[in-house]
This record gives C-alpha cells, structure tokens and sequence, in this order.
C-alpha cells in the first residue's frame, strides 16, 4: 500500500493487523481520487473509521487544505500517526481523533464544521453500522452543499437512495467492494 499521487507520492503506508482493517487496494484508491481530481485541492476532507489512514493520507498529499481522520482503534491510530509522520506532513494539515464516529458526527454537527468530502469505510464485519451512520450524516450538515460522499461496502450490501439530506448519485463496484457516492439534496422552494 502506498501514497499514488502529490507530494508524498510511492511512500509506502503501514496498515494494523488482524481482520478489523481491510486497507483500500490502491486500485480502489486510485478511482476514487481520480472522480474527485477537482475537488481535493483546497478542500475540507473527513475520513471516517480510518483504519490505515490511507485515504485521508491520499487527500493530504493531493493538496487538501485540512483532513480529519477518525478511528475508535487506538492501534489503528497509531498506525495513522507512524503514516503520517513518515509522510513528513505539516501538523497543520490534517487532524487525527481516536474517537467513535458517532460522536464525533454529533460534535462536528454542533460545531458547525462541514466538509467538502466525506469518505466513509466502516468495517464489513459490523454490519449494522452502515445504515445508521449514513442516517446520522444524512441528518446533519456536516456535507457542504456542494460536497460529495462516498462509503465502501461489500458489492452486495444495499444502501438506501437516501439518508436525509443525502442521495445517491451513483455507485461503481471494484472487486468484492462498492463504492456508493451520495451528494446533498438541494430542497427547491415551490
């Protein structure tokens, strides 16, 4: 695993052990930021339940203004601290909490803070996580209105066309993975 584009380009990435982390392959990786190429630089980016750091470590390295990662796992953590250190990033540009993302959605939400991108991989085997995370998102504002997010599931794993304010506009399978891409519904006044 390693860093594909910017700054930190081909420095190699350290992912925790055991089954709780399934890194995104750099193909995944690669697709992803490539439908985003326009919208990483200057952005606000969060990476939700982190694991390797890789995806937020990625939005650093193509120029994102300020990323949060978050994991509840502190080895996970750590893992994410050793990557971004030896990425050689300024502690100004991301912002990385041990926390559970619930949580952390609710404080985000009465801080105000919003986010240019989201980009959510909860673990595959904590099943009942996906829905209602997206449903805490999706009753937030934490998604600017012109913001995109994505969450990476098992290719067979339904996810609702809406969780609130967000819908999905598309969704693109990668091997036993699919990526769902939900953007803000925009309420028109009749």
């Amino acid at each position: 695993m390693r860093v594909i584009a910017g700054k930190a380009k081909g420095k190699k990435l350290l992912a925790p052990e055991g089954l709780h982390t399934r890194p995104v392959t750099d193909q995944i990786k690669q697709a992803i930021f490539n439908s985003w190429q326009f919208k990483v630089p200057g952005s606000n980016f969060l990476d939700l339940f982190s694991g390797s750091g890789s995806m937020g470590v990625e939005a650093i390295s193509r120029g994102a203004k300020k990323t949060t990662m978050v994991d509840n796992d502190r080895n996970a953590v750590n893992i994410i601290r050793t990557n971004l250190q030896n990425c050689h990033f300024e502690k100004s540009s991301y912002n990385l909490l041990q926390a559970d993302v619930f949580k952390v959605i609710e404080q985000m939400e009465n801080k105000k803070e919003q986010f240019d991108i989201i980009y959510l991989d909860p673990p595959y085997t904590v099943d009942e996580i996906f829905n209602p995370v997206m449903e805490a998102i999706g009753n937030t504002h934490i998604l600017k209105e012109d913001g995109i997010l994505a969450i990476r599931t098992k290719k067979e794993k339904d996810m609702a066309d809406t969780y609130g304010n967000l819908e999905k506009v598309r969704m693109k399978k990668y091997g036993i993975s699919m990526v769902h891409y939900y953007e803000n519904r925009v309420e028109t006044e009749s």
